[in-house]
């Protein structure tokens, strides 16, 4: 009886380790550290680039800085698969001195694209972080299914100043983009 109840909790507890690691996949990114830039796997737009002062773990991380409308982004495309849940997600953070203000935004987002490079849907963005905070702070899109007919996500991390007068700097590390399997 002791044989049988052993046997039935190994079963069970690999079980439950199972399900504890099939909820979120590997990380589907390229250089989600930003740690590389040959070959960096993002592409730069606008005001970004790689700073190695400021970081959340390895030795640098993205910068993107904003004003008077202007904005920096990162961004990678990754291959998906439709009917696929997907989660997008990025720590931040902006720095005292040259804090996010008036307005400004970071965030991270998806977006799906046909074989064709056109978008089939409208962004699933995360929270957006709008002040200074004491540290880095994970911004995570909700969980989103790739629509019929995507092959391809493009995943951005994004500061944006709304209107003049405002600005900002905001620094990115440790991106994950993976498949979510619901429990």
């Amino acid at each position: 009886m002791r044989k049988t109840n052993a046997i039935y909790f190994l079963v069970l507890a690999l079980a439950c380790l199972n399900m504890l690691s099939s909820a979120e996949e590997a990380n589907l990114l390229v250089n989600p550290g930003f740690e590389k830039t040959d070959p960096a796997g993002w592409s730069l737009y606008g005001d970004a680039t790689y700073d190695t002062q400021t970081f959340r773990s390895g030795e640098q991380s993205g910068k993107t800085w904003a004003w008077d409308y202007g904005d920096g982004l990162f961004e990678q495309y990754v291959k998906v698969t439709p009917g696929t849940q997907y989660i997008a997600k990025v720590y931040a953070f902006s720095k005292p001195g040259d804090t996010i203000s008036g307005g400004s935004q970071a965030w991270i987002q998806i977006e799906w694209y046909s074989a064709d490079d056109v978008a089939i849907s409208d962004p699933i963005k995360s929270p957006p972080l709008t002040s200074t905070l004491d540290g880095w702070t994970l911004l995570s899109t909700p969980e989103a299914t790739a629509p019929s007919g995507a092959v391809k996500a493009k995943i951005k991390v994004i500061i944006q100043a709304p209107k003049k007068e405002t600005g900002g700097s905001c620094y990115f590390d440790d991106a994950c983009f993976s498949a979510y399997s619901p429990m």
